[in-house]
């Protein structure tokens, strides 16, 4: 368990951070008339009701929906349990969730990403050009002990713990 639990979320060229802490439940989806989510995602790759994140006796967990285009979390696609039961992922710092990528989980303009942090993080997020950069893939998080990166391709953010 931590003392704080955030969760940064990349789309379009654009970002936000959760304080996950806030409420219990925070449900993940696209606005439409009739929903309206806590965690609003614009691409069309993402259900109305794609999933949300759950805090279950202090830890947080990702529940799907089964959304069409799909959730992968750590490269992995996000499925239901035995006999289509909901199947909750257990969150860890630095965990990467893509949202509306299909089974490969990919990154780009058409989905969003996610990542699960644990540490105190500021708002403010350096965006810094990496296209001569090519080590590696879009969607990956480099942790060290003052700083996350995210690599989105031509281009990475940074987000540097508050200590």
């Amino acid at each position: 368990m931590s003392d704080y639990n955030h969760l940064l979320v990349i789309e379009q060229g654009k970002t936000y951070i959760y304080n996950l802490d806030e409420r219990p439940v925070w449900e993940v989806g696209r606005l439409s008339k009739d929903v309206a989510p806590d965690i609003c995602l614009n691409v069309h790759t993402v259900s109305r009701r794609h999933g949300s994140f759950q805090n279950m006796d202090g830890n947080w967990f990702y529940i799907d929906r089964n959304g069409k285009n799909g959730t992968t979390c750590r490269g992995k696609k996000v499925g239901t349990g035995i006999g289509g039961r909901t199947k909750p992922v257990l969150l860890k710092d630095g965990d990467v969730l893509v949202f509306g990528g299909g089974e490969k989980g990919v990154v780009c303009d058409k989905t969003a990403l996610a990542v699960f942090c644990t540490h105190r993080i500021d708002s403010y997020l350096k965006k810094v050009d990496t296209k001569q950069y090519n080590e590696a893939d879009a969607g990956t998080v480099i942790k060290s002990d003052d700083s996350l990166t995210v690599v989105m391709g031509d281009y990475s953010y940074i987000i540097e713990y508050m200590i």
